[in-house]
């Protein structure tokens, strides 16, 4: 962690991995970014950002409402395969 991380972004990060353990989130320690990698059925795509909060951010805005703002509950259906893998209408 470096002075630039805000307790409350580690905190966010933890409930981000809780509701989407497919996705890989690290910190290369050495350059000092953050990078997730989001798996999808051809490969994955990679987000790099330097600060925590902002790469938060960016998968939040690219995952949705239905991914990123999960509410953690395990029960919940599980959308972590992504895009387009197996989608089905969970509308009620």
């Amino acid at each position: 962690m470096n002075c630039l991380e805000l307790p409350g972004q580690l905190w966010r990060l933890g409930q981000f991995r809780a509701r989407n353990p497919g996705i890989v989130i690290r910190r290369d320690t050495d350059l000092g970014f953050w990078q997730a990698w989001i798996p999808v059925s051809n490969g994955g795509t990679v987000i790099t950002r330097y600060l925590l909060q902002e790469l938060l951010d960016k998968l939040e805005d690219l995952l949705g409402p239905e991914r990123s703002q999960g509410s953690g509950d395990p029960g919940a259906p599980d959308y972590s395969a992504g895009p387009g893998a197996g989608h089905q209408d969970h509308g009620r």
